[in-house]
C-alpha cells in the first residue's frame, strides 16, 4: 500500500470511535482487495483497547492480524454506560445474546481474538476463522508477525512511549491513545524515533477535528477576538471518570488468574498488585 493510504487510516482512525456502527458487510459496499489491506496489532485490548478495535474491524481497509495483552480475560473492566461495552460487540456481529454468561464489561486478549475471528467468518461466510493471533509480550508479536504494517497502542500511559518506538524501529506505523507518553522525555524521545524511522504517527486526540473545535480555530487564526494570550479551560470530566487523589496503596493483594502483573508494570517500578490499580486506576502508577 502506498504512505499516503496508510497515513489516511492512522488520521481517520482518530474520528472512528463511537462513529461506525453498521458492520460493512450490512452496507453493500464493496470490500477492499486483501492485497490492499493495511495490516494492523492492537497492543492493549482492555475495553478501550476494544473499542477502537470494534471500530477498527468495520474498516474495509483494514485487517486486524494479532491482539496483544497482558491480560487474558476478566469481567471488570469499565462501561460507558449501561451495558455499553458488551451492546457494542452484539451490534458488530450481529449476536443479541454475545457475552450473555459474561458476569460484567469483558475483555482481554482472549475475548478480543474470539471477536475479530467471529467477524471475519461472518464477513467471509464461513463457519469459522482462525486468521488473528494472540500475543502477551509486544515483543514476540513484532517479531513474529512478519507482514504487520501498524499497531493500534491502548495500554496505560506507562507503556506507550515504549511500545510506540519499538515499533517504529520495528518499521511499523502507530497509533496511540492519548497521552502520548508519561513525560515531557519520553514525548520528545518518540517524537525523534518518529522522525527518525519516517513512520506515520498519530495520537488519539480525535475531538480536534470536531466542528466546534474548528471553527474555534478558524476564529483565533482570523483575529476575529484579537490577540489570545491566555485561555482558561474548566472540565469535571477527569473527577466523573476517573477517581481523583487516590493514595497510592501500600499494601498487596492476589494477582488475578491470567494477569502478567510484572508484565503489566513494565517500565514503571515494582509494587506489589493491588485492585486499586485495575481496570481503570492506573495513572497512580
Amino acid at each position: 500500500m502506498q504512505n499516503k493510504t496508510r497515513r489516511q487510516f492512522l488520521n481517520g482512525a482518530g474520528l472512528s470511535t463511537g462513529v461506525l456502527l453498521i458492520p460493512r458487510w450490512a452496507t453493500g459496499l464493496s470490500a477492499t482487495k486483501p492485497s490492499d489491506k493495511l495490516t494492523v496489532a492492537c497492543i492493549g485490548v482492555g475495553s478501550q483497547g476494544t473499542r477502537v478495535m470494534l471500530d477498527l474491524l468495520r474498516m474495509s481497509e483494514v485487517q486486524v492480524v494479532a491482539v496483544c495483552d497482558v491480560n487474558q480475560q476478566s469481567s471488570d473492566y469499565l462501561d460507558w454506560g449501561n451495558d455499553e461495552l458488551r451492546k457494542k460487540v452484539r451490534l458488530l456481529l450481529q449476536q443479541p445474546g454475545w457475552g450473555n454468561s459474561f458476569a460484567g464489561p469483558t475483555a482481554g486478549r482472549a475475548t478480543a481474538q474470539s471477536i475479530t475471528n467471529q467477524f471475519y467468518a461472518k464477513e467471509k461466510s464461513k463457519p469459522t476463522y482462525n486468521g488473528c493471533s494472540t500475543y502477551e509480550d509486544f515483543r514476540e508479536l513484532l517479531s513474529k508477525e512478519k507482514d504487520l504494517d501498524a499497531v493500534v497502542i491502548s495500554t496505560p500511559d506507562h507503556w506507550h512511549a515504549l511500545i510506540a518506538v519499538t515499533a517504529m524501529r520495528a518499521g511499523k506505523h502507530v497509533y496511540s491513545q492519548k497521552p502520548m507518553a508519561h513525560s515531557v522525555g519520553e514525548a520528545r524521545w518518540m517524537a525523534k524515533v518518529a522522525k527518525d524511522t519516517g513512520r506515520a504517527t498519530q495520537v488519539s486526540i480525535f475531538n480536534s477535528q470536531t466542528p466546534e473545535s474548528r471553527r474555534v480555530i478558524e476564529v483565533l487564526r482570523n483575529g476575529v477576538i484579537g490577540r489570545v494570550t491566555r485561555v482558561d479551560i474548566w472540565t469535571k470530566r477527569a473527577s466523573a471518570f476517573w477517581k481523583q487523589g487516590l493514595p497510592t496503596p501500600t499494601s498487596g493483594d492476589p494477582i488475578p488468574a491470567g494477569l502478567n502483573w510484572n508484565a503489566w508494570l513494565g517500565p514503571a517500578p515494582g509494587r506489589p498488585y493491588n485492585h486499586v490499580y485495575l481496570p481503570f486506576v492506573w495513572r497512580l502508577v
